[in-house]
């Protein structure tokens, strides 16, 4: 959130202005209704301010400027009205959210200074404390209010029929509003849709390949063009990095880690990060700090990387949900993971993200040839907030086989028709199933290889 000032910048001004004449979808319509004319400090800003109240702050289309200016009886700054108001319907939007959240704060401190300024008068009349105490206090509210935006609105479900019709059909016809993300797993995606802003949990016990699958999710949304960030909390960022070296060439994982490579072989890796590094979708690695690093200080790390790279991710990559550190402590280990799942769920809302994450079985779940719902233990809270949750199951017979069977154990929106889905894995390098190869086709016709 932009710093409070108490005097508003004449650029912020008519950024935000033209913001709001051209219907920006960054502009808080709670925020405009505690706009005055008064807050703008050039005379055709206050105007037009004005006659967007009287239209409750729907835009005015440009035609019908000439129509709204016939009320200004000075030719002159009838005149200079329409020059200056015409500049801001052909103003470039280069920074129209920052625009919008300064107004916020410079709105939130004009309310609550006018306010606390009328209470004090008061207070000299009355001298009453407690009122005083309690218009202070509802200011304070009000501006608070103001600053945050609403984190309860309503919604008339008839009123808005128009809009979800709306949104549908844009959807609909443009499908890389929200496209799909694919598992790259034939028998997952043939059963699950999965895009932001959901949240889809790998369950499995200790040592039962959750963070080779995340990484396999990872490559997976790389090779369709997606942006993808990975925050490990648990592995070095050297084991994730060597992981993904080896997933991609299909190299061993111990001859890439420990370059026991031919002189071929290390020249087709060189060359393959070549070509990937010239892809515009990227793949980005934060280490994070076990029970420390919480899902809030993400997201102000993915704001800077923002601001300062113009990046930001589609598909997030948590490994794993047990060791984020929740935003709020409590003594039981079940609750902070539950808090962990809401703080992940706000998250995914706030930026329009995809999220998969893992979560830990209990022992009885490290035994059982198929694990089920009660196998989570202390996190069965967090099966609430999961969109999609899928064990990861694996008996010693199919572990001799390099066998790994994806167990589907609930699905928000859809119906699991296909309970196991095998994989022909080889994990010595990093292979959870050949399948996952045939992604390259996305990669190859996004990034022709030259």
């Amino acid at each position: 959130m932009a710093s409070v000032v108490s005097v508003m910048d004449i650029e912020v001004e008519a950024e935000f202005l033209a913001s709001v004449l051209r219907g920006s979808k960054c502009i808080d319509r709670q925020l405009l209704r505690h706009l005055e004319p008064e807050y703008f400090s050039v005379d055709s800003y206050k105007w037009i301010a004005e006659v967007l109240l009287h239209r409750e702050w729907e835009p005015l289309p440009q035609g019908l400027l000439d129509q709204e200016l016939m009320v200004v009886v000075d030719e002159d700054d009838r005149s200079k009205y329409r020059d200056q108001l015409n500049l801001l319907y052909q103003r470039e939007l280069t920074f129209d959210e920052e625009a919008a959240d300064r107004f916020k704060a410079f709105v939130s401190y004009c309310k609550v200074n006018s306010s606390i300024t009328e209470s004090f008068a008061g207070f000299g009349r009355s001298n009453r404390l407690d009122l005083l105490l309690r218009e202070v206090s509802d200011s304070a509210s009000l501006a608070r209010g103001i600053l945050e935006g609403d984190e309860l609105p309503v919604h008339d479900l008839a009123e808005e029929y128009l809009t979800r019709s709306d949104r549908r059909r844009e959807e609909r016809d443009n499908p890389n509003l929200n496209p799909r993300v694919l598992f790259g797993i034939p028998g997952l995606d043939e059963q699950f849709v999965v895009k932001a802003p959901m949240l889809v949990d790998f369950l499995a016990p200790f040592k039962r390949f959750k963070s080779i699958i995340l990484n396999a999710i990872a490559y997976s949304v790389l090779l369709q063009g997606f942006n993808v960030l990975h925050l490990t909390y648990e592995n070095s960022l050297e084991l994730t990095s060597d992981r993904y070296d080896s997933m991609f060439s299909g190299l061993g994982y111990d001859r890439v880690s420990n370059l026991l490579l031919t002189e071929e072989e290390r020249l087709q890796l060189d060359r393959m990060w070549a070509w990937i590094q010239s892809w515009d979708n990227r793949l980005k690695i934060i280490k994070c700090r076990s029970r420390q690093t919480t899902v809030q200080d993400v997201a102000d790390r993915i704001k800077r990387i923002e601001d300062e790279e113009g990046w930001s991710p589609d598909v997030e990559i948590w490994d794993y949900l047990n060791i984020i550190k929740p935003s709020e402590s409590n003594r039981e280990e079940r609750r902070e993971q539950g808090q962990i799942v809401w703080d992940l769920k706000g998250h995914a809302d706030d930026i329009g993200v995809a999220q998969f994450t893992a979560t830990q079985a209990n022992m009885e779940g490290a035994t059982a040839a198929r694990m089920q719902f009660q196998h989570r233990g202390k996190s069965i809270d967090i099966s609430q907030g999961m969109d999609l949750s899928i064990a990861i199951d694996q008996t010693k017979e199919e572990r001799k086989e390099g066998l790994i069977v994806l167990s589907p154990q609930f699905a928000r929106n859809a119906e699991i028709t296909i309970p196991e889905v095998v994989l022909e894995s080889d994990i010595p390098r990093m292979q959870i199933d050949p399948c996952l190869y045939r992604l390259w086709q996305y990669a190859e016709r996004l990034n022709p290889y030259v």
